[in-house]
């Protein structure tokens, strides 16, 4: 059915995308009545993402992976045509990266200048606040950041687009500082200089939109700004971008950055392409200083030798409500365009009403390249956003994480990098003034005196910058609050809201008791590896490949583990439920088909909650989406292998549906070979028809996929409901010399070898189960090669760990058994307790060493107290299903297709005597019939295909059939495979 260039038609709508499983009257009442549970459409799409030879219906060339000729690479997805003002999903599986940290450093800088009579001194103070990103290519192949058309992948930077800033100071403007605050305003950062207030050049750059490159440098003379290639980030890669170099980094001029302005009110888009890396030098930022004042006195900054009563300080918070966007002198006209805060843009919180400003929200997505380097003058009567960006997601990060505190509190400006500040014949009264300071050779550069921002959740509570102080907000990152789901959507901030969130709120600032903010502090461990993924104190970490595209269909159900299970295209008027199809989290565990831990979110025995802990209605729907699909897949379909395919591996070229049935169904079918098949375990049978006639049969359009099942009988299925823990054993000992592939420099390569081997991805993203391969030194340093590593996705299992698993999951048979169907043995129970929080496979592979390194790390093992309805689902280790945490899936993925929970075949033995009119014995017989399960009905009226009920994709009813009322009662026809006498010897 996948390889249909159209979905059936029973699985496509006009007005929202077809649910895996149709919404039921169990299901509670959605507050978005056409949300669909999971999406066809969006399955289709991402079982077919490696097929760049066939453009499906509303595609183009960001939909597909590109290849090389050997190696896969993506675009950012987001070109396919549709109407796509808000990115609606329905021609693309969605892709691009994830945002891990966005930081705004602040730092103020000092330099020197003639004699200014107003403030009575020669020294100048200036301030900026520097944007760094950190962005993550969660995926297994590389990312390249652009749309199939060639315009840049960017997103929105500056502080005033998120939250703006107010900032004040003590500065008196006459003889020493005074002793409390003037008023808080936005001057000097905004970057808004309109009306006649906008001659003034030196202000912070509005950039209203910046790509990602390679490498971007500013030329302070001309205002140009050189942009290298769009950024290619490697499969897994995590990179920091920072803002362009410079041309200027002498100690002297400030503020040469603002050349770059035709005037006050000039800006243009992508002017400041953000660049890869951001070296610690701290020279380079002086180009990015805004003046404060000039002619201070030297006596009264800090780290001076004069002993002065009150000291320059500087204050900042987040403006509140629209009312406070003013400039210098009160004056709206030259302040931030209301209009021009993303939180008006892209959030239902904020209404002209309340005027609240109290959310964080990024936008990203594809620039409009007819916007990019042109002039465009914001004014007092025009204040119209530009159209930068041609399609854009909703917010693909929106937090309101509740500012109690601010940024800054009283924090004194330094003089440090400064000396000589007197002369052999000068009086104190200049020295004070600062007539004869001089900075230091090389100095002095921005001293960073306060940071904030936002931050994916890591392992470790955080050093600093957690906020509020002294919480622990961490959750099971991989599993129910994952940044796989591109964001989370908390307008509201709430205690319970801050800990399901997968992002957390950072602020610090350089008074408070911890060392002083320098890049090597926040972005690193030890001042010499970036470790982007986490803070200070977090694991080091800079590639984790987390998410998949495959390299072909899947040829198993839990091999769909890796696809999103967000709710695809439906038409609706919120913006937050808009946003929700990206920053998707409704009871979705961080890993789909095949497994089944519970949301914390939702009460042990629901499906459905709503909880409007989030302060919108369209984001407190919760369902537990894994459950509920794998329950609809699970008893009701299966992957046959039947599919179109790569030619070679890693190669481009494909087989298309009909070759591969020509090559499965052409072989000697009474040999038991297989050989066009993926899942070797599958053996054709024609069923006495023509190899042609099956073919024809199956390739037909809409059709095929209902009648594959009679042909493609199970060689060697396995009962779950065994209690032999040698069978299991047996079973799963059976792997060992299995086959598999892994990506070898994005080629896909053969792992062979006696070991049994799993990965979380079709092809692996290594031939290791070792951390050291991803460069990095990981969580688990000191822990022996070959144990649990959390980010790696290939786990090699011993033998005495296999035997463990055989034990316990004969254990877990015997607790929740007999399983009545394949959901039944996957999922979790809907209750409460151990057995209600996953699912019996996850319980034997956790109750057994293999992810025991995660449990021995107790620092990152946690009990929540927020308040969860299902508490024991928030409790574990946070790394749990990280790519290196075995789950259940990786396991179904290899044995999925044999396992079953019933017999079709069955030994029946038989005796028979003959006795005399006395009773005595003459003759004895025994026999033994081999029986089987056969596809055929006992009433040859119905054919095999022919289902007892069958649901109804788009309304969820149960519709009855057609079949006689002999085969409702006695269902298939048994076969006698084989029959024989026994002789006395053998009974």
């Amino acid at each position: 059915m996948l390889s249909q260039e159209k979905l059936p038609e029973e699985f496509r709508g006009d007005t929202a995308d077809i649910g895996l499983r149709p919404y039921a009257t169990e299901d509670g009442t959605p507050t978005e009545q056409n949300r669909p549970i999971g999406s066809w459409n969006q399955l289709h799409l991402w079982a077919n993402v490696w097929d760049s030879s066939t453009k499906r219906d509303g595609q183009d060339a960001s939909a597909t992976l590109q290849w090389n000729g050997q190696t896969p690479s993506t675009l950012v997805a987001a070109d396919a045509s549709a109407n796509m003002g808000m990115m609606d999903n329905r021609y693309t599986y969605m892709r691009h990266p994830i945002l891990l940290r966005y930081y705004n450093f602040i730092g103020t800088y000092l330099t020197k200048n003639d004699f200014q009579a107003q403030n009575g001194g020669w020294i100048n103070t200036s301030v900026s606040v520097i944007p760094v990103f950190v962005w993550w290519n969660p995926y297994n192949v590389d990312m390249k950041m652009e749309g199939a058309s060639g315009s840049p992948w960017g997103s929105y930077f500056g502080e005033h687009r998120f939250m703006p800033m107010l900032f004040a100071d003590n500065v008196n403007g006459s003889s020493q500082p005074l002793s409390d605050l003037r008023r808080y305003t936005e001057h000097p950062l905004t970057p808004y200089t309109q009306g006649s207030y906008g001659a003034v050049n030196d202000r912070q750059i509005a950039d209203f939109g910046a790509s990602y490159r390679k490498s971007a440098r500013l030329n302070d003379s001309t205002g140009e700004v050189n942009k290298g290639d769009v950024s290619i980030l490697k499969a897994g890669e995590i990179v920091v971008f920072a803002l362009p170099s410079t041309t200027r980094t002498d100690k002297i001029q400030q503020g040469a950055v603002y050349k770059s302005k035709i005037n006050g009110n000039d800006i243009r888009t992508d002017n400041f392409a953000l660049r890869e890396g951001w070296p610690q030098d701290l020279s380079e930022m002086a180009s990015y200083g805004v003046n404060i004042y000039t002619g201070l006195q030297y006596q009264y900054f800090e780290n001076t030798e004069f002993d002065t009563p009150t000291k320059y300080t500087f204050w900042a918070r987040f403006a509140e409500t629209d009312d406070e966007l003013v400039g210098n002198n009160g004056n709206k006209s030259w302040g931030t365009p209301p209009d021009h805060v993303l939180c008006h843009k892209y959030t239902d919180e904020f209404s002209s009403a309340s005027k609240k400003l109290r959310t964080f929200v990024m936008g990203a997505g594809l620039m409009n390249p007819g916007q990019i380097g042109k002039p465009t003058t914001l004014s007092g009567s025009s204040t119209t956003d530009p159209e930068v960006f041609a399609k854009i997601s909703p917010a693909m990060l929106n937090l309101n994480w509740g500012f109690e505190e601010q940024i800054i509190q009283a924090t004194r400006i330094p003089t440090t990098g400064w000396t000589n500040n007197t002369s052999g014949d000068s009086n104190e009264n200049d020295s004070k003034r600062g007539k004869f300071a001089e900075p230091e050779s090389g100095g002095p550069y921005p001293y960073f005196i306060a940071y904030y921002g936002v931050s994916a959740k890591w392992g470790k509570t955080p050093v600093v910058g957690a906020y509020p102080e002294g919480k622990d907000y961490r959750a099971k990152t991989w599993q129910h609050s994952s940044p796989l789901f591109w964001g989370g959507q908390m307008p509201t901030a709430s205690e319970l809201g801050r800990s399901y969130s997968p992002y957390q709120f950072e602020v610090k600032q350089s008074n408070s008791d911890f060392f002083q903010i320098t890049i090597s502090n926040i972005l690193s461990n030890d001042g010499t590896r970036l470790s982007p993924f986490g803070g200070p104190g977090a694991e080091q970490v800079n590639k984790i490949v987390a998410a998949e595209l495959p390299f072909q269909q899947p040829s198993s159900l839990a091999g769909f583990a890796g696809f999103r299970l967000t709710p695809g295209w439906y038409k609706t008027d919120s913006r937050a439920a808009i946003a929700k199809r990206f920053a998707y989290q409704s009871g979705v565990p961080g890993v789909g088909i095949g497994n089944s831990f519970a949301d914390p979110m939702l009460p042990a025995d629901k499906v459905f909650s709503h909880n409007e802990i989030m302060g919108d209605a369209s984001l407190g729907d919760f369902w537990d989406h894994g459950l509920m699909i794998n329950d609809a897949l699970w008893d009701s379909w299966f992957t046959s292998s039947l599919a179109a395919r790569p030619r070679s591996i890693g190669g481009s070229a494909k087989e298309d549906l009909k070759a591969v049935l020509k090559e499965a169904f052409s072989t000697d079918t009474s040999s038991g070979k297989a050989a066009g098949i993926a899942n070797r375990r599958l053996s054709p049978d024609l069923q006495g028809k023509p190899a042609e006639a099956v073919i024809d049969e199956l390739a037909k359009t809409d059709e095929g996929y209902k009648l594959s099942a009679k042909y493609l009988p199970i060689a060697g299925g396995f009962n779950v409901n065994s209690t032999s823990r040698r069978a299991w054993e047996a079973m799963l000992m059976g792997l060992k010399n299995r086959k598999l592939l892994y990506s070898s420099n994005g080629r896909p390569s053969v792992l062979s070898g006696n070991q049994a081997n799993f990965s979380r991805f079709g092809v692996a993203s290594s031939n290791k189960s070792h951390v050291d391969d991803y460069g990095s030194i990981g969580i688990t340093n000191g822990i022996p090669d070959g144990e649990a590593m959390a980010w790696s996705d290939l786990r090699t299992l011993s033998d005495t760990q296999i035997r463990a698993l055989a034990d316990n999951m004969v254990k877990e048979v015997k607790k929740r058994g007999p399983f009545l169907n394949m959901s039944d043995f996957i999922n979790r129970r809907l209750q409460s307790g151990e057995m209600g929080v996953k699912g019996a496979l996850q319980a034997a592979i956790d109750e057994s060493s293999i992810n025991s390194t995660f449990d021995e790390l107790t620092d990152m093992v946690i009990t929540p107290k927020a308040g969860y309805p299902n508490a024991d689902a928030a409790k574990g280790s946070v790394f749990t299903a990280a790519p290196g945490y075995l789950i259940q899936s990786d396991v179904l993925a290899v044995l999925g297709n044999i396992l079953t929970t019933r017999d079709d075949t069955f030994t029946i033995r038989a005796y028979g005597e003959v006795t005399s009119r006395e009773g005595v014995v003459l003759s004895r017989a025994w026999c033994e019939a081999v029986v089987q399960r056969g596809i055929n009905y006992v009433d040859p009226v119905n054919s095999p295909e022919t289902a007892a009920t069958k649901v109804n994709m788009k309304t969820g009813a149960l519709e009855t059939t057609d079949l006689s009322a002999v085969n409702k009662a006695f269902g298939r026809r048994f076969n006698i495979v084989s029959f024989r006498w026994l002789s006395p010897e053998e009974v």
